[in-house]
This record gives structure tokens, sequence and C-alpha cells, in this order.
């Protein structure tokens, strides 16, 4: 979170993987804005940024991100020492949290970055909703996204493998990191 302003300064480019952590600093679209750097933000372990972008051309009336995760990529999430509630004792399919972006982040740091992109490719951390279901029987990350405006709906979800190596992430994630370095460079530019 420090090194992003500090780039910016520098005008210098920086790609940011733990999008979360932009929500947290003050002013960030002002400093990007007075920046000559370049903030460049993948679409991590989630598709159809590219549309919610179109969209927001027009007018987005609704975001809303439903994540589902296998219980082990949430343990040690601040949510849990919060609440006193020990993430082991959910045998079942639960709804484990319902706000926004912003308090999700807050929340669950390492596991909604997907949301803290959405958000900020849409109408922003506040009016952008998260719900999380956690269990023991999921072994897959599943975002399901849904955002309605003037455009229309549109509706897509996602089901991706934990990283190997870290399984708070997706192995997409990795990937659309690749991606964003290969379309910076590329001379061809596919996609919004």
């Amino acid at each position: 979170q420090e090194a992003i302003p500090e780039v910016l300064k520098r005008a210098k480019d920086i790609l940011v993987l733990s999008v979360g952590a932009i929500l947290k600093i003050p002013r960030f679209h002002q400093l990007a804005a007075e920046s000559r750097g370049r903030v460049y933000i993948p679409s991590g372990a989630i598709g159809g940024i590219d549309a919610v972008l179109a969209a927001k051309v027009g007018q987005i009336h609704s975001v809303r991100i439903t994540t589902r995760k296998p219980l082990g990529s949430l343990v040690g999430a601040p949510y849990f020492a919060k609440n006193g509630f020990w993430v082991r004792r959910i045998k079942k399919p639960t709804l484990i949290f319902e706000g926004n972006v912003s308090q999700a982040v807050r929340n669950f740091p390492e596991n909604v970055n997907v949301a803290a992109t959405l958000s900020l490719a849409g109408i922003g951390p506040a009016k952008t909703r998260v719900r999380i279901f956690t269990s023991p029987t999921y072994h897959r990350n599943v975002h399901e996204i849904e955002v309605k405006g003037g455009f229309g709906r549109l509706l897509f979800q996602i089901t991706n493998l934990p990283a190997r190596g870290n399984p708070k992430t997706s192995a997409l994630a990795i990937g659309s990191a690749v991606a964003t370095l290969e379309k910076i460079f590329s001379r061809i530019k596919i996609g919004t």
C-alpha cells in the first residue's frame, strides 16, 4: 500500500495485484490523475471487467459479487478474530459475510481483491455489494458477478482452482498478471 503512492510520485508505472490496498490509499484517484505514472490492475481471478467498463460508459444501477471459497483459504482473516468466530466450526455451505467492498477488504484483505477490482471498474467500493460463502465441501474459488444498468444485465460465473502454494488466491489471477504485462508491451491490444 505504501509503495503505490511513492511509485506514482516518481512518475513510474506499477502493476497492482493486491487491489484491496488501493482502497486504503487516501485520494488515490487524485494521486493517479496527477502522476505521469500508470497503475495497471489485472482482472485477477474474474472475467468480464471489459464488459463492466463498457457498461460504465452508460449507467450502472447495481453490482454484486458472490464469492464461494474453500474454508482453508479464509483461515486467518481478520473477520473471524474480530467477531469471535472460529472458522473451523463451519460444516456446510454458509454465508459468512454480506456488505460492501470497503467492508469486505477490511475483513478479508487477502481474499477479496477481485471485489476491489470489480468496484474500481464499476460503481465504487461503497456501492458494490459482496457476499462470501464458505464450506469444507468447496474445493474451488467461485465468483458470480451480476451487474444491472441502462445497458441491460451482465451475469458471469468464474470457477477457479486455487493457486499452488497459495490457496488464498486463484490460478487464474497469475495468468491475468502475465496477460496484463503482455498487453502493455504488445503491438496488438485485444479487449477493452
